[in-house]
């Protein structure tokens, strides 16, 4: 059900709108009522309706400047307008702001109830458009954090292997330029972002500043290896190399054990004779995080794989990475991932 204020200083035609609203089968229902512009200027700000049927002429701020400064804060609002004027000026500025429908009083019931459906489609379509894109984001997300571990670890073949496969995957989704650019301008970001928890400054670095991403698909893919080179030679430049070859085993090491609910610090660190706390200085100076933040998402990066697969049940994907306490585990998913493993594995699809 969406929600609509009416605004209107004739008491009979906001009566009448709601009447012709609440006694069809219209999926909106009304949560509010102004007799001027700045009252339903409150309102609006109070109540962020999906719809807002308005007149044009009334006191104290009229339909159009109304409509222009709830455009400024609210722009997922849709618009009807209601005015007993039929003015081409009012319609032709009406159109130019997005409004749905422009209507005359008196209200013909068939003539709104057509526009109440065009704008209930509308907004079904912005609804869809929106998860969609939540979903994306969720994804593009998971995306970024793997893609800056490899490029931390300067697995240049990786790192190509990954955007190569995101590529296609997101190709494969949507075909529209434009939209393409979005995502790759929001991967852009949490790249960024990523990249400053690895270490403070990285994501300063020049190629991040304004990133000119073309409009051609392919050369979308070339543009952003390109930005990855320049992090990797960057990270090169300012990396002590003398720790790398004893954290990389250490790496091989947790990619081995990291099911192992008993898994530890000491543990790792005695593989590559380091005493505990130097090697938690050490590895977190090479990775960019601690062991136990490591560690966990290494976990979680492998929950979510087994996540995909809808045969295998969610307590056995626990203690299938080292979670024996099946509470836990959820707990620690919803922390790191936003959303439960059932949530997850609704939100992919399985």
């Amino acid at each position: 059900m969406f929600t609509a204020i009416t605004v209107d200083d004739e008491k009979m035609i906001k009566t009448s709108i709601s009447v012709l609203l609440h006694s069809n089968e219209t999926g909106f229902k009304i949560i509010g009522e102004a007799k001027d512009g700045l009252e339903a200027l409150q309102l609006n700000e109070q109540l962020t309706p999906d719809l807002i049927i308005t007149d044009i002429r009334m006191p104290k701020l009229n339909g159009l400047k109304f409509i222009e400064k709830v455009k400024e804060t609210n722009a997922r609002s849709k618009f009807l307008i209601i005015s007993g004027y039929d003015e081409f000026e009012y319609a032709q500025t009406a159109i130019r702001y997005g409004v749905v429908d422009f209507l005359l009083k008196p209200l013909k019931p068939d003539q709104f109830l057509s526009s109440l459906a065009k704008v209930h489609q509308q907004l079904e379509a912005d609804q869809s458009a929106s998860k969609e894109r939540s979903d994306w984001l969720l994804v593009l997300r998971s995306f970024a954090e793997d893609l800056v571990q490899k490029l931390w670890l300067l697995e240049e073949e990786q790192v190509f292997q990954l955007i190569q496969d995101m590529h296609q995957n997101v190709s494969e989704n949507y075909e529209d330029p434009l939209v393409l650019r979005n995502l790759y301008m929001d991967l852009i970001v949490y790249m960024k972002g990523e990249l400053e928890r690895k270490k403070e400054g990285l994501a300063a670095i020049s190629v991040f500043h304004e990133p000119d991403l073309p409009n051609d698909t392919a050369k979308m893919k070339e543009a952003l290896y390109s930005i990855c080179r320049t992090v990797m030679e960057h990270i090169k430049k300012t990396r002590n190399i003398g720790r790398r070859p004893k954290i990389l085993s250490a790496m091989e090491y947790i990619e081995t054990n990291y099911s192992k609910e008993t898994l530890s610090l000491q543990e790792v660190a005695d593989t590559v004779d380091m005493s505990s706390a130097y090697f938690s200085i050490e590895f977190k100076a090479e990775m960019g995080i601690s062991f136990i933040q490591y560690l966990t998402k290494r976990r979680l990066d492998q929950a979510k794989e087994l996540l995909h697969d809808p045969s295998c049940k969610t307590y056995e994907i626990a203690y299938s990475i080292g979670y024996s306490d099946y509470p836990h585990f959820t707990k620690t998913f919803k922390k790191h991932v936003g959303l439960t493993p059932s949530e997850y594995r609704k939100r992919i699809g399985m």
